[in-house]
């Protein structure tokens, strides 16, 4: 049964089945093998623990791919892409400065991708003495300063050069159009998140969450 957006999986999918490896804190798909370290997690072994003075045996267990916070806010964009539209839109808003009807998907998705990749730069930086990292981070504080010079400045490279490579284009450019968009909503221009660009973003749904757990790999896994 093919999954379309009106279907949680179609914005769950893609990390219900991750975990981090345990190596090296790759996305690793279940029952395979981690695709950065090559750890063998297809069958698992049970561990032995002491609790209470008793050996147990239990199953490993392994840190899933995303936090509550990010899992909720796919559930607010699945919710908010169902919610029926209202008949009328907004009579008190001039008609050629309406947002879409579902601006909300698109500024919770950019809040979605700023906060992965909060994470990102943050795991990215982990391995520099703490001082050096913190200062990173705190001098290249904005989104666009990050995927831009940080990257840089960390892998030679930017990461959209890195979408490119993997072969995202597509994602990339996306991200780019969203937060152009985006930018402009919030400086004067609410018409600027407009239904197409609703439609885009739910549509680039899976091939951003792939595009993302495949960026992370590449550059902020230990090896």
């Amino acid at each position: 049964m093919s999954v379309e957006p009106k279907d949680f999986d179609w914005w769950w999918g893609c990390w219900k089945d991750l975990f981090r490896c345990g190596n090296c804190w790759a996305y690793v798909g279940s029952s395979s093998l981690c695709p950065v370290c090559a750890h063998d997690y297809r069958n698992p072994e049970p561990r032995e623990i002491t609790i209470d003075g008793k050996l147990r045996t239990i199953p490993q267990a392994f840190a899933g791919a995303l936090s509550w916070s990010h899992y909720v806010m796919l559930q607010l964009m699945h919710r908010e892409w169902l919610r029926p539209l209202p008949e009328e839109t907004n009579p008190s808003l001039p008609a050629d400065h309406k947002p879409s009807s579902r601006v909300l998907i698109v500024l919770l998705f950019w809040t979605f991708f700023e906060t992965m990749m909060t994470g990102f730069y943050e795991t990215a930086t982990g391995g520099l003495p703490k001082s050096v990292g913190a200062d990173l981070l705190k001098r290249y504080n904005s989104i666009g300063s990050r995927l831009d010079r940080l990257h840089i400045v960390l892998f030679g490279t930017t990461y959209a050069k890195d979408l490119d490579q993997l072969g995202f284009t597509a994602v990339r450019k996306h991200l780019e159009n969203v937060q152009d968009k985006r930018n402009a909503f919030m400086h004067g221009n609410p018409e600027a998140i407009s239904d197409s660009l609703v439609a885009e973003t739910v549509r680039m749904i899976p091939a951003f969450q792939e595009a993302w757990t495949q960026s992370f790999n590449l550059r902020c896994a230990k090896r």
